[in-house]
């Protein structure tokens, strides 16, 4: 049984589209778990009328994305048949998959477990540019890279290449997690993660525990790149940069970053101040290239 748990909020026509995906898949031994934290735009209403058969669950706005999951995995574990194999798939609502979608994760988990499976990201207005293939990164200086560069960010080219790619880290946008994970290590720290970085973290802790972490190059989510948040490559302001250090919606939150750093990195807060610095030179690095003429 593969539970599906997506956190929403106010973005009703962008959830109606994942369900309809989801439920079209030609795996069909699967329950979706929709967590709604305060949407005011009908978005429960039109799952109740819609989607009768998705489980509904409902929050008051203070959840955000780590606690959101949260909810919706320990429904799953208070709800779990124990003489079949469980997994949670936690999945945004920004995105669309193809109905042989959930196939491909488990076939990608009985080949290569003990696993979590991740899913390769590609635009979905551009369905050839890859978004997402995986991480590596080391924990002393915070270098790293996306691994999408080896394959020029061209999804044809990463499947004349391989069948998957071994991450340092995965994402909560389409990954495939056993439910016997949860029992050993914990659910998402929604503590020192309120929004951002929860998935990398806990993808970490996976990893340590002896978990591979397999991007399978099969299993496509196309994402809405427009609608997945503050997007730290685009052309944003000096003020807009400077605020997502302490904005909950920004990836680029000190005291997430640093709270990390602290859990995982080899050198804590030399670690802290590579990674800031990183953040910091990128910004400036793409605000000169703006600068120079064509």
């Amino acid at each position: 049984m593969i539970s599906i748990v997506i956190p929403v909020h106010n973005r009703k026509e962008y959830t109606r589209q994942c369900l309809a995906c989801l439920t079209a898949q030609t795996y069909r031994n699967f329950q979706i778990i929709v967590v709604d934290d305060g949407s005011t735009d009908g978005t429960d209403t039109m799952i109740q009328e819609e989607y009768p058969e998705v489980v509904l669950l409902k929050g008051d706005g203070n959840l955000w994305w780590t606690e959101a999951t949260n909810c919706g995995i320990r429904y799953a574990q208070q709800h779990e048949d124990h003489q079949q194999v469980n997994f949670i798939l936690t999945l945004n609502d920004d995105t669309r998959v193809n109905p042989n979608y959930l196939q491909t994760m488990l076939d990608a988990y009985d080949q290569y477990q003990p696993c979590l499976v991740g899913s390769i990201s590609v635009d979905s207005d551009n369905p050839n540019k890859l978004e997402y293939a995986g991480t590596t990164f080391e924990l002393y200086t915070a270098s790293g890279r996306h691994l999408a560069e080896d394959y020029k960010y061209d999804y044809r080219e990463l499947i004349r290449q391989t069948d998957h790619v071994e991450s340092h880290s995965l994402p909560g946008r389409g990954t495939l997690i056993p439910m016997q994970v949860f029992n050993r290590i914990g659910l998402f720290d929604s503590k020192n993660y309120i929004h951002y970085m929860a998935d990398i973290e806990f993808s970490v802790r996976a990893r340590k525990a002896g978990y591979r972490l397999i991007v399978n190059a099969a299993s496509l989510v196309y994402e809405y790149v427009a609608a997945t948040g503050i997007q730290v490559e685009k052309k944003i302001t000096l003020k807009q940069f400077i605020d997502g250090f302490t904005s909950i919606k920004s990836p680029t939150n000190l005291t997430v970053r640093y709270n990390f750093a602290i859990a995982h990195s080899k050198t804590k807060v030399l670690y802290f101040c590579f990674d800031i610095g990183r953040i910091c030179a990128g910004f400036v690095l793409r605000k000169v290239r703006l600068m120079k003429p064509l």
